[in-house]
C-alpha cells in the first residue's frame, strides 16, 4: 500500500483479517457467514468494531425518517465495511451504497469485500464530500410555463437547492426521492410519490405500472437521481414518456451528482 494511503495501519490489519477468513472459510457461502468470520477475527486481533445490527442508524429530516442506514462493519470509528458474495463482481450499487453509508457517519474510508472470488476483492472507496456546484437548464420549458404553474415550480426549485445545502452529495436516488418528498410537503406542496399509470400500445391498455417520478402539485413531474453527473438522454426520453402517462404540464430531472448538482427542465 502507499505511504498516503487512510488509515493505512488499520488498513493493514483489516485486509489481513480478511484473507484470514477466505483463506479457511473459501468462497461459496452465504454473506452472513462471512459477516460472523469477520467479526471473530477483528474479537482475536483486538481491533474495536461494530456490526449490524448495532450498526443501524435512521437518517432523520425535517421530523421525518427518510431512510435507515446498517453497514456491515465499522471498525475503530475509522473505516466502514461492506461484505458482499457476487460471483459477477461489484455492482456500481454497491459503491454508492457504501458512499452513503460514509456520508452518514462522517467516515472518510470504506472497504468494499467481495468474497465470492478466488482470493478476496477489496475495494478501498475513499469519501471526501464535495463542495459541489449547482448547474439548472430551463430554456427547453421556458415557453411551456403557464403563469399558474410558475410558482409551484419556483417552490420545486427552492427545495431542491434547500437539499443540496443543508445535505449535500453523497446519497443514494432512493435517500434523495424521500429527502425532496420530505421536502416539499413542508413547503405545502401535494406529493404523490411513484404513481401508477395505466400504458396503452394501439389502444390496448397494459398492465398497470409503477413508474419513479414525484407528482408534485397535481402538475408537476419531477424524477430525483443520484451518483451520476449528467442528466442522460435515457432520463429525459423517460421523463417525456411519464409526462404523457400521467398528463403532467412540465418535468423536471433533479440529479445530485457525485460532484455536482443539476436540474433539467423537460416538457411534453
Amino acid at each position: 500500500m502507499p505511504a498516503e494511503i487512510l488509515h493505512k495501519d488499520l488498513s493493514y490489519q483489516i485486509v489481513g483479517c480478511v484473507f484470514d477468513v477466505h483463506n479457511e472459510v473459501g468462497p461459496g457461502l452465504r454473506e452472513e457467514c462471512y459477516q460472523k468470520a469477520m467479526e471473530h477475527r477483528l474479537r482475536e486481533k483486538g481491533i474495536p468494531f461494530l456490526a449490524k445490527p448495532a450498526t443501524r442508524r435512521e437518517f432523520h429530516y425535517r421530523g421525518q425518517c427518510v431512510d435507515v442506514f446498517e453497514p456491515d462493519l465499522v471498525v475503530a470509528d475509522r473505516i466502514v465495511l461492506e461484505l458482499k458474495h457476487h460471483i459477477e463482481g461489484f455492482a456500481p450499487e454497491n459503491v454508492s451504497q457504501t458512499i452513503s453509508y460514509l456520508k452518514f457517519w462522517k467516515l472518510d474510508l470504506g472497504l468494499l469485500i467481495n468474497f465470492a472470488m478466488d482470493s478476496a476483492n477489496i475495494e478501498r472507496i475513499p469519501f471526501q464530500p464535495p463542495e459541489a456546484a449547482v448547474e439548472e437548464d430551463y430554456d427547453h420549458i421556458a415557453d411551456f410555463i403557464p403563469e399558474s404553474l410558475k410558482p409551484v415550480l419556483r417552490s420545486i426549485r427552492e427545495g431542491l437547492l434547500r437539499l443540496h445545502q443543508d445535505v449535500g452529495l453523497g446519497y443514494t436516488a432512493t435517500t434523495y426521492h424521500s429527502l425532496a418528498q420530505v421536502e416539499w410537503q413542508g413547503s405545502g406542496l401535494a406529493c404523490e410519490s411513484e404513481p401508477r399509470v395505466e400504458p396503452l400500445f394501439r389502444e390496448r391498455r397494459l398492465p398497470e405500472s409503477r413508474i419513479s417520478p414525484i407528482i408534485v402539485d397535481h402538475k408537476v413531474c419531477v424524477q430525483v437521481e443520484a451518483v451520476a453527473d449528467d442528466i442522460s438522454a435515457r432520463a429525459i426520453r423517460t421523463m417525456q414518456t411519464h409526462l404523457r402517462l400521467t398528463k403532467c404540464a412540465i418535468g423536471l430531472v433533479a440529479c445530485f451528482g457525485k460532484t455536482r448538482m443539476l436540474i433539467r427542465g423537460v416538457r411534453p
